[in-house]
Parts: structure tokens; sequence; C-alpha cells
């Protein structure tokens, strides 16, 4: 698989984890298992489209920090469902660190994954 897959399939795992969190956090049960098995959809996607990327790019063990933080994001997004399903209150705060992290996860992307591999 090229490059461009594995970036167009990690973009595609982002949005539907940003969609089903964001979802989620209505706190409505309308439409709950359908955000559920998307936000779960989503995190594989990430998962197998983000280490596609890092072979493509010969990124190997041991990885550099800005993955380990990228992996401990995708940790903390996986926390989320049960967050907002446990601590209804929580539900505002939880979407916006949702949206933090997604831009702390975005910027090490973009700014520290591609001098890695120069």
């Amino acid at each position: 698989m090229t490059i461009q897959f594995y970036t167009w399939l990690h973009l595609a795992g982002i949005g539907l984890v940003l969609l089903a969190t964001g979802g989620l956090a209505q706190g409505r049960d309308a439409g709950r298992k359908l955000l559920t098995i998307a936000h779960g959809v989503g995190l594989l996607l990430i998962l197998v489209g983000g280490f596609g990327l890092l072979a493509r790019y010969a990124i190997h063990w041991p990885w550099p920090s800005w993955v380990f933080v990228k992996i401990v994001i995708w940790l903390a997004f996986g926390a989320s469902l049960g967050l907002l399903k446990r601590l209804p209150h929580l539900q505002t705060p939880i979407w916006w660190a949702a949206w933090v992290l997604f831009l702390i996860a975005a910027y090490l992307g973009v700014h520290h994954g591609l001098s890695a591999t120069a």
C-alpha cells in the first residue's frame, strides 16, 4: 500500500472518532449504538493507518517520542467512550478535550512526523 492510502485511512479514522465523540457527547440514547460502532471502527482505522505510515516512512524501533505521544492520545480517545458514558456531567469538557487532543496529534503528525524521515 502507498503512503497516500495509509494517510487517507488514518484521516478517515480520525473523522469517524471525532464525529462519534461529538455525537456521544450530546448525551442522547438515539443513535448511540451506531456512534459506538463508528468510534471503534475509527480507532481501528487510525491504528492501522498510523502504523502503516510508520512502516512506509521507515520509522523503526526505537520510535521517536512523538510516536509515543500519539499512541497515548489514541488511548485517550479510546477511553473517551467510557468516560462519556460513566461521567455524563463531564460531556462538554470531554468534547473540548477531544478537540485539543486532535490539534496536538495533528501538530505532531505534520511537524514532527515528516522531520523524522529527513
